[in-house]
């Protein structure tokens, strides 16, 4: 089983690498980080939501379960990205999200020549099965919108 901290790390890596991406996040590619826990700094998922930037994107790594590939057990590691779009102003087209979406699975990072949802993010792994988005609310009322992403381990490292 590989160390699914590379995996959210690579993910980070190829996420910077899409240019519309930053973008959309203020030209910052900072914005787009991951998050690892480390008890005691990082041990509240909820209050790294609350406080992340917008715009701002935020990998986590969610758990993995074991899972089958055809006739063969794997590995299936769960990673969510947690988006807040940037601020919008009258007139703006009501797109934000849908654009951030659009470019998590058909942005086209640099150095990989191909969308997201073919590339390879970690050797070890398919590219991510197709995702979803849906939104979510947090302690103060606001909304932000999440994105399950599964990646499935090539036989077990």
């Amino acid at each position: 089983m590989i160390d699914p901290s590379n995996l959210v790390n690579s993910l980070v890596a190829l996420l910077k690498d899409i240019p519309d991406l930053v973008t959309e996040m203020d030209g910052d590619p900072e914005r787009i980080k991951a998050y690892h826990d480390q008890y005691p700094k990082r041990s509240s998922l909820a209050m790294a939501i609350h406080t992340m930037p917008a715009p701002g994107i935020m990998a986590v790594w969610q758990g993995t379960s074991p899972g089958s590939f055809g006739n063969v057990d794997v590995w299936k590691h769960q990673v969510t990205l947690y988006l807040r779009a940037r601020e919008t102003f009258d007139g703006d087209p009501p797109t934000a999200y849908y654009r951030l979406f659009r470019l998590i699975t058909k942005g086209v990072p640099a150095a990989v020549g191909a969308p997201m949802i073919n590339a390879t993010v970690h050797p070890s792994c398919y590219p991510m099965d197709l995702p979803l988005i849906q939104r979510q609310t947090d302690a103060e009322g606001l909304d932000y919108f999440e994105v399950p992403i599964t990646f499935t381990e090539i036989g077990d490292e």
